[in-house]
């Protein structure tokens, strides 16, 4: 059966092509000339339409002679393009920002998105605008935080940026930068993400009918896409929060031809902390702070060649120093991401678009701890590390064969390293390394196919993806089928439904033992198999009065092979002890409807959503082999966003928004039993206060996630205020009240005296940020 359906779907049906002409080329931004994703061009006459692709191109068939072509783009001006087709033709449309003409529609067609068999429940466009003017805490946009307002989206403890998609775990988040996967999205133990908005132009996240050109993660698919640059002239961003300060900058190397773009964002957290700590005469000094650089360049040879480059750097450290009796020491904890990637656009013809990369992401995690003692001649060093390198290469094509039909195509080899858990302890006399024959490698060869179709009011995507993995003695194939399909009639009514087959060779073991999340990376053995999930939903959409629309969908999810680490587990064993000696494997399953009502149109906006969802877990060896209830199996999920435009006057526009969360409450494990061990060897003389209760303590959990926290909402209200000047400057302030009413929401528990305490650190926020354009 999987052979038949690979033979069909890549069928690419040259029947329907037509001999019309073709109009190819790309829609752009005329002020800075960007690149527009998503951008829809519509033919009038014939009612064929299509969406410009990742990299702003588009192919369309015209008949020839005198025709007409409406291009749109959200938040600018509507374009109508007069044209004599007489052959083939490459144009590039420029755009002038302006009026949101996300209010114009046009009955029977839906060309929001590049993928139109996805309703919008499984398929959303992030608009970064409006992450602009969300209500934030301590004034520090977040992209991840503002998903958290989608239904199915579920966050983790509050106030973070981790998120869990229709019953899946955090790590079965796929998240590319650029097309690079980024293994560690979270500063400040995950408050918030890495990413810095002022350096994004897109973002797309997948989390139903993943199309096959995705692969390598159960839950989701969070594709974003940074800024080109500016190809006109020289610009910039300033932005300073109580967190944070940034500061982007772009411009072109070559006016129209090469442009780059420089962003850089640093906490300010560290400097008032230590300054403090050195006024007070304190012999412990403890900080911590956090970067991110993102950098680009590109460069159009000629109109059919393009190259990208892009960078990565983001970087936390926690540091902790005392000086006592003679004794110092040192404690250093640090953790981050490194990505890169070299791109190339290639347009063989006007039918075919390719895209080759090149890329690398390494993620890593440190401890390190040293202690001087002179007076006892003692010196000691101890340090435990992971790290993942992934340097991979890249190939993808869309043939345009007809309007109603788009054939895409690609494979992609990955080579990964990993070390987990590498243990050095250096003394005085002594020298332990351990952990070094747990190094592994691994090679990972997928291709995919996928037709996207046209066929009256059905929009179809029929796709499969196949994956040869191997790692030491271990080696896995596997085909993982896509499907979805949508019809949609004439009323601004839609019904959708969606399968897939998805797999993981990466697992992420967390654990929270030492407290602090130091999560490890590992790959897929013969004996740790790869997790495997499916997926169905079926869903409708209708089209409401006022630029009102509603909808909902169902779905059902299996996982095999999702891991546990077993609970009071420490990742800083002995060299006797292998992680997968801890590792459990297990099923799971999650199922759910999502429910939304949005408004899209005039100066009130805004969505409400509500979730329905259970999710569960087996573990033979938990629980008695009976499912238990996943750590954020959350019932109820309620969310509402709103946005008022107060107008414009003296060139000052005022925006006012709201945000309102409502859900059931986490699962946790509570521990059954603690017990005290012995001191790793070479931390005996250690002399931070808290590490040796760290390393020793064990705990056993008979009943996982046997605890059930309360249920957590808050109120949320912002004002921005923006000063345009003539200049093309301008000046923005955003006022932001978090917890409006106070609502002390328990973050931790801990059990004392066989009592379980709880522990709220967001009472209400008020703050403000400072933006600074030119």
């Amino acid at each position: 059966m999987n052979k038949l359906f690979f033979l069909f779907i890549i069928i690419p049906f040259f029947s329907f092509a037509q001999p019309e002409k073709r109009l190819s080329g790309y829609v752009e931004d005329a002020k800075t000339g960007e690149r527009l994703i998503g951008a829809t061009l519509y033919h009038p006459t014939s009612g064929i339409g299509t969406v410009t692709n990742n990299y702003g191109f588009f192919s369309l068939v015209l008949p020839v002679g005198s025709q007409s072509v409406d291009v749109r783009f959200v938040g600018y001006r509507y374009l109508s393009a007069k044209l004599d087709i007489q052959k083939d033709t490459l144009l590039v449309f420029r755009l002038n920002p302006g009026v949101d003409l996300g209010e114009v529609t046009v009955k029977g067609q839906d060309k929001s998105q590049v993928d139109p068999e996805l309703s919008t429940l499984s398929f959303n466009r992030i608009n970064i605008g409006e992450i602009d003017r969300m209500p934030v805490i301590l004034g520090e946009r977040d992209l991840l935080k503002s998903l958290q307002y989608l239904p199915g989206i579920k966050g983790g403890r509050e106030n973070t940026a981790t998120y869990n998609v229709r019953g899946g775990s955090s790590d079965q988040n796929l998240i590319l930068l650029d097309g690079v996967p980024v293994y560690n999205v979270y500063h400040v133990f995950g408050f918030f993400s890495v990413f810095n908005n002022d350096a994004v132009k897109n973002a797309n996240l997948y989390k139903g009918g993943i199309p096959a050109r995705y692969g390598g993660r159960l839950s989701s698919v969070l594709d974003i896409s940074m800024k080109d640059g500016n190809m006109k002239k020289g610009s910039g961003v300033f932005s300073i929060s109580p967190i944070s300060a940034r500061l982007t900058i772009e411009a072109p190397i070559k006016k129209d031809t090469a442009s780059y773009l420089l962003s850089f964002r640093r906490t300010l957290l560290d400097l008032p902390m230590v300054l403090s700590q050195k006024a007070n005469g304190s012999n412990q000094t403890y900080s911590y702070k956090f970067y991110d650089f993102n950098g680009k360049a590109n460069w159009i040879i000629n109109p059919n060649n393009r190259v990208y480059l892009s960078l990565y750097a983001g970087r936390d450290k926690q540091f902790h120093r005392s000086k006592e009796d003679g004794a110092k020491s040192t404690f250093f904890y640090k953790w981050g991401n490194y990505t890169s990637v070299l791109r190339w656009n290639k347009v063989f013809s006007s039918k075919l678009f390719t895209n080759f990369s090149v890329y690398g992401s390494h993620f890593f995690h440190s401890q390190e701890g040293e202690t001087k003692d002179k007076e006892i001649d003692l010196h000691s060093y101890f340090t435990a590390s992971s790290t993942l390198t992934d340097l991979s290469l890249k190939a993808d094509a869309e043939y345009y064969i007809s309007p109603l039909l788009l054939f895409r195509f690609g494979a992609n080899y990955s080579h990964m390293n990993f070390k987990p858990n590498i243990i050095q302890i250096k003394s005085t006399e002594d020298y332990v390394r351990l952990n070094d024959e747990f190094k592994r490698s691994s090679n990972l060869l997928e291709a995919y196919v996928e037709n996207q179709i046209r066929a009256g009011g059905f929009n179809f995507n029929l796709g499969g993806r196949f994956s040869n993995y191997t790692s030491g003695s271990a080696s896995y194939n596997y085909l993982q089928p896509r499907l979805a399909i949508k019809y949609q009639t004439n009323n601004d009514f839609s019904i959708s439904a969606s399968y897939m087959r998805m797999f993981q060779y990466l697992h992420l073991l967390t654990n929270s033992s030492l407290g602090m999340p130091t999560d490890l990376w590992v790959a897929a053995t013969d004996k740790i198999k790869p997790q495997k999930g499916e997926q169905l939903s079926f869903g409708f959409e209708q089209g409401l009065n006022n630029g009102y629309k509603f909808g909902a969908e169902a779905y059902y999810k299996w996982m095999n092979q999702v891991v546990r680490f077993d609970e009071g587990e420490t990742f800083l064993n002995s060299n006797d002890d292998n992680w997968e000696e801890n590792i459990l494997e297990g099923k799971g399953k999650a199922y759910g409807a999502e429910f939304y009502l949005k408004k899209e149109e005039g100066r009130f906006r805004g969505m409400v959503s509500y979730t329905w969802a259970k999710s569960e877990r087996l573990f033979d060896e938990v629980n008695n082999g009976r499912w238990f209830p996943f750590k954020y199996d959350r019932r109820h999920d309620l969310s509402f966003f709103a946005e008022y435009d107060l107008g414009e006057k003296y060139n000052r526009k005022k925006n006012l928004s709201i945000g309102f969360t409502l859900q059931s409450g986490n699962n946790l494990s509570i521990a059954d039993t603690e017990m005290k061990g012995l001191i790793p060897p070479g931390m005996e003389n250690y002399a931070h206060p808290d590490l040796p209760e760290w390393f020793t303590t064990r705990k056993t959990f008979y009943n996982p996630n046997n605890y059930k926290m309360p249920t957590f909402h808050h109120l949320d209200i912002g004002y921005t205020t923006k000063l345009n000047r003539s200049t093309g400057k301008s000046y923005s302030w955003t006022f932001s009240l978090y917890n409006i009413y106070n609502r002390m929401n328990p973050w931790y528990y801990y059990k004392k005296d066989d009592q379980v305490r709880s522990v709220s650190i967001f009472p209400i926020i008020p703050s403000v940020s400072f933006t600074y354009r030119w």
